[in-house]
């Protein structure tokens, strides 16, 4: 019965004026940078973190928070509408949004979009604010080898996301893990893949590689085919949800949020693995695997749930051990020791409403996302009536402005051209892209962690099958692979009994 009164008082604390103003103010900035191609809600945050310094704790935490939960969703909608991720876990939305959008279905989409991200970040939130303390003991339990394994389990969803092409989604992979180890090694500080060129040892940013492959790839391809908009067009977008529709994705929901729990618990995973693993689950467990890529709402609602159900859990080490899980939680930290509140067990007991007030603050956000994320959808609906070549100016001129603003660098807007150009090319040829940037984002990640296992654990390679956290996640890993291939090997070994019949 303390619980609820606690969080009584936490919604108490979250509904003064001021509060709940900095509240809804930080999640339309969130949806808002989040949606826009190449302004990240990362960047948002570490923006609007020089603005806590006049708040208190609470508001500083809920104004950030705000930015978090919208900022995670907000890339949906670039990618529903127009095809362009605003955030790297907004990739699925795109193979499986925007098709629907192709079709006149954007509202529908949106819609489903919406909800699912709605339900998993208050599912998230209800798991924050119920169970922070034994599942921060759970991740108090993992070092290098458990984040290896994780990001393994990453990288190895490109075999479910593959569709009938497993060689050449994997070529993809490796091309994107080889551009992402341009720059400086990280064990040993030495240049690595320059060609002599100073500015690529600051590395390729895969949120410049993103915005080439799918802003401006998708732009010229959008150009150069000369499209008819007026099923775009047609009935405003299509027909919206009902209740039956989304009693039907319940279980691609459910899944999504789970694993969006789970994986938002491990420091370092964060949103993108979330999203991209429950994409390949849900891959295999919708029986529609094959038809994945043309628009199937349970391969949207999936993601979409995980996504936003990492933001929650992403708190919990945050708050009860000082660990952040991301980069948008690392400014999280940084507001509260800006503050002098130290995150840890003893927050618990000295600073309980301030604890239990940032809870509120995420219910009440993720509750009110819906309304944010309607209002800025609407504004982004009217590119849909844009005639093509204004269109894709605007969405040139956004790209390379977002390109630059990256890092404040031409050489990134030079390298995005460039990946716009080989964008349109993989377009074109059928060549996958999306396995590219995964290996872009999840390859430096996974090389970091092999190697401060490998230091912290004197080069010892049998450590991610010794310690049991890593070894279980590396055999999820296989299974999830047999799991994928099994109807490639299924149908392989039929032709090889056929063969035989036929030569005895």
């Amino acid at each position: 019965m303390e619980v609820f009164d606690l969080i009584g008082a936490g919604f108490a604390g979250a509904f003064q004026p001021f509060n709940f103003a900095v509240l809804v103010i930080g999640l339309l900035v969130g949806v808002v940078a989040g949606a826009l191609p190449g302004i990240s809600f990362v960047n948002a945050m570490a923006m609007a973190l020089p603005f806590t310094y006049l708040m208190a704790p609470t508001q500083a935490m809920a104004f950030l928070g705000g930015i978090y939960a919208g900022g995670v969703f907000g890339g949906s909608i670039s990618s529903i509408l127009i095809n362009i991720p605003g955030t790297p876990a907004s990739l699925p939305a795109c193979w499986e949004g925007y098709p629907l959008t192709r079709k006149g279905q954007s509202r529908r989409a949106l819609a489903i979009a919406i909800t699912a991200s709605a339900t998993g970040g208050l599912v998230s939130a209800i798991l924050l604010t119920f169970a922070a303390p034994p599942f921060a003991q759970f991740a108090l339990r993992f070092d290098q080898p458990e984040f290896f394994a994780a990001t393994v389990l990453g990288l190895l969803s490109v075999i479910a996301i593959a569709k009938d092409r497993p060689v050449i989604s994997m070529l993809s992979l490796f091309i994107g893990m080889l551009i992402g180890t341009i720059g400086v090694d990280p064990m040993y500080g030495l240049p690595r893949f320059g060609f002599g060129v100073s500015e690529m040892q600051s590395g390729i940013n895969f949120t410049v590689v993103m915005i080439g492959l799918f802003a401006i790839g998708e732009v010229v391809d959008l150009i150069a085919a000369k499209p008819d908009l007026s099923v775009r067009r047609e009935g405003g977008g299509g027909r919206g949800l009902s209740a039956g529709d989304l009693w039907r994705i319940k279980g691609s929901i459910g899944r999504g949020t789970g694993i969006g729990c789970m994986i938002g618990m491990i420091p370092g995973a964060g949103a993108t693995v979330g999203a991209v693993i429950a994409y390949g689950v849900e891959k295999q467990a919708s029986g529609r695997g094959r038809d994945f890529g043309t628009g199937i709402e349970q391969g949207l609602a999936a993601p979409e749930a995980a996504k936003n159900a990492t933001t929650g859990a992403a708190l919990i080490p945050l708050l009860t051990l000082g660990i952040p899980g991301s980069a948008a939680t690392a400014i999280m930290l940084a507001a509260m020791m800006l503050h002098g509140v130290s995150p840890g067990p003893l927050l618990f007991t000295g600073s309980v409403e301030t604890v239990y007030t940032i809870f509120a603050s995420m219910l009440l956000a993720n509750l009110l996302m819906i309304v944010a994320a309607a209002l800025v959808s609407r504004g982004f609906s009217t590119l849909m009536r844009t005639p093509p070549a204004i269109l894709g100016a605007f969405i040139i001129v956004l790209s390379i402005v977002g390109a630059y603003g990256v890092r404040n660098n031409f050489f990134d807007v030079w390298v995005c051209l460039a990946f716009g150009a080989l964008g349109y090319v993989m377009k074109r040829t059928g060549f996958p892209s999306a396995p590219l940037v995964l290996g872009v984002i999840l390859g430096p990640l996974a090389e970091r962690y092999f190697l401060t296992s490998l230091a912290n654990y004197d080069n010892d390679y049998t450590i991610f099958v010794q310690r049991p956290i890593s070894a279980t996640i590396l055999g999820l890993a296989a299974l999830f692979v047999l799991w994928s291939l099994w109807p490639l090997l299924r149908a392989l070994i039929g032709r090889q009994g056929k063969s035989r019949k036929g030569y005895t």
